[in-house]
């Protein structure tokens, strides 16, 4: 057992919250006077009811998610009408803490992005920027240049069974060999010019849209979309590995789909 504190403070020295993007709620957004003490701590991507159900029913006393849950004001409270009054009410009646980590793990060492990279077995990796959404993606070398078809089926097989299950990618005229690949978990396609200036053959992200995948075939980068779940479960997979090695007297459950 930890105090939350504890636990608390080991988190800001992985991912400092002030290295979070601008207007980013992270940091704890749901607290218990009865939440002091940490035997269990739960991890997800996202706070759905569900998850929030299987923290109650595992009595932890932690949750630590990617996303926040409150990205604005609540103006009502409806657990029966609104999911994110339910997974909060859920939290609050079973007196269990919400612990948010967002875009300052995406950036941080051993984050989402650095997960995601090592998952394709990039080399030389290292951040797009220093500064701002650019400090987010990571860019790096395949062992061996790879045709598209190729590539498409190594990120397939790398992150088979996290939430890909909808691959989608472009296909730029005259595409060469890939060997240059940048990486961004979640919606990471705003960032498409930085990537091509960085010189990446690829950018394997999500939710791209239509017209996004277009100007990139038209610009010579192959976009692929892994999906939202597929391209941060790992680093959040990754927390729950760091915190069983940091607390191996405290138990560490995994509240996000079972299948990821």
């Amino acid at each position: 057992m930890v105090t939350l504190h504890e636990a608390l403070a080991f988190l800001r020295g992985l991912a400092p919250e002030e290295s979070a993007l601008d207007n980013d709620p992270v940091g704890l957004l749901i607290t218990s006077p009865d939440a002091q003490d940490v035997a269990r701590i739960g991890v997800c991507l996202d706070l759905t009811p569900a998850a929030a159900r299987r923290a109650a029913e595992a009595r932890v006393d932690l949750v630590i998610a990617h996303h926040p849950l409150l990205y604005h004001p609540l103006k009502r409270i409806d657990p029966g009408a609104d999911p994110i009054s339910a997974a909060a009410v859920t939290l609050v009646k079973h007196n269990i803490a919400l612990y948010a980590m967002h875009t300052n793990w995406d950036r941080a060492a051993d984050g989402i992005n650095d997960t995601l990279a090592h998952a394709l077995e990039l080399r030389n990796i290292m951040p797009l920027g220093h500064d701002g959404a650019k400090s987010l993606p990571r860019l790096g070398d395949l062992p061996s240049p790879m045709d598209l078809d190729a590539f498409f089926a190594w990120v397939a097989a790398r992150l088979d069974g996290a939430g890909t299950n909808a691959l989608r990618i472009n296909r730029p005229d005259g595409a060469a060999k890939v060997a240059r690949v940048a990486v961004c978990g979640g919606a990471g396609a705003f960032l498409t010019s930085d990537v091509l200036a960085a010189g990446a053959d690829a950018y394997v992200t999500s939710d791209v849209r239509h017209h996004e995948f277009l100007d990139a075939a038209a610009r010579g980068l192959a976009l692929l979309d892994a999906g939202h779940d597929g391209t941060e479960t790992p680093g959040m997979r990754r927390m729950a590995e760091i915190l069983t090695k940091q607390f191996p007297n405290v138990e560490t459950i995994w509240l996000g789909n079972p299948k990821n």
